[in-house]
């Protein structure tokens, strides 16, 4: 079950905008953050929905298809857009926080169950064969 998405990402360079604006890589966006990039995404964003747009090669003598939408949306007045608060990047800082919290607390769990086995000869081998090989 997908949570609603809270936060739009409107972006030519998806990699980046995770990064800058969110602080994780493109892989680790939650669930409830859509980053756009195309046009017609662009177009498809609900009324009353929480936007950003984050362009690093903004070029006004010819602007993308996704930057004209991102700007003709911008335009709407019964397609109103609500931007993003202090408030909501620091729910997105916790949200983080929380994550590498639990990152940390997992590789230090890998790292005690490694010293254990290391302090015990290792972790038995699966094939005694394989032991003489490596």
């Amino acid at each position: 079950m997908s949570e609603d998405v809270r936060l739009y990402i409107v972006t030519d360079d998806p990699a980046k905008a995770s990064l800058d604006v969110l602080g994780c890589f493109l892989s680790e966006v939650p669930s409830f953050i859509r980053i756009v990039t195309d046009a017609v995404e662009v177009s498809g964003i609900p009324s009353g929905s929480r936007c950003l747009g984050y362009w690093c090669a903004w070029n006004s003598r010819r602007l993308s298809d996704a930057q004209l939408a991102w700007e003709e949306l911008r335009s709407f007045e019964n397609r109103r857009l609500e931007g993003v608060s202090e408030a909501f990047f620091s729910r997105i800082d916790e949200w983080n926080t929380k994550r590498r919290q639990a990152e940390s607390d997992r590789l230090a769990s890998i790292v005690a169950e490694y010293a254990i086995h290391e302090s015990q000869g290792g972790p038995p081998a699966e094939n005694p064969q394989k032991q003489r090989w490596f």
